[in-house]
C-alpha cells in the first residue's frame, strides 16, 4: 500500500537549483553511518525512473537541511515545472525488493491540482 510522505509547494530555488526536503521527513530515509548523501531511485506517474541524490550537511550539523539534487533539475525541466507547482512524494514497501519511491508533479488549474505528465 502506497504511503504519502510529503507534498512540497515548489519555490524558485526548488526549480532552479535543488529541492529542499521538509526536515520532518528526513527520518524516512536511511543514511549509512558516516555518509551524508544517498541516491534515491524514484518513479514518476509515467513509470519513468529518476535518480535523485539526497544529501545533508556534513559533520553532524544541527540543521542538516536535506536536499534533492542529481536528476532533480532534469525532472523539473522535462515536466516544465514552475514555482507554485507542487511535488507529491510517496513510497511503498515492495515484498522482496525493499522500498519503491514515487513522485507526482502537480499544477493548480483554477481550484484543482492536476498531474503534470
Amino acid at each position: 500500500m502506497e504511503q504519502h510522505r510529503f507534498t512540497k509547494l515548489l519555490s524558485p530555488t526548488d526549480i532552479s537549483l535543488k529541492m529542499t526536503i521538509p526536515m520532518a521527513n528526513l527520518g524516512d530515509f536511511e543514511f549509512p553511518t558516516g555518509q551524508h548523501a544517498i541516491n534515491i531511485e524514484v518513479t514518476d506517474t509515467l513509470e519513468q525512473p529518476w535518480t535523485f541524490k539526497l544529501s545533508i550537511r556534513r559533520n553532524n550539523n544541527p540543521n542538516p537541511r536535506p536536499v534533492f539534487t542529481g536528476e532533480w533539475i532534469r525532472f523539473v525541466k522535462e515536466k516544465g515545472l514552475k514555482a507554485g507547482d507542487r511535488a507529491v512524494f510517496s513510497w511503498q514497501e515492495v515484498e522482496g525488493n525493499g522500498v519503491q519511491y514515487r513522485i507526482r508533479a502537480e499544477r493548480k488549474i483554477f481550484k484543482y491540482w492536476v498531474n503534470v505528465q
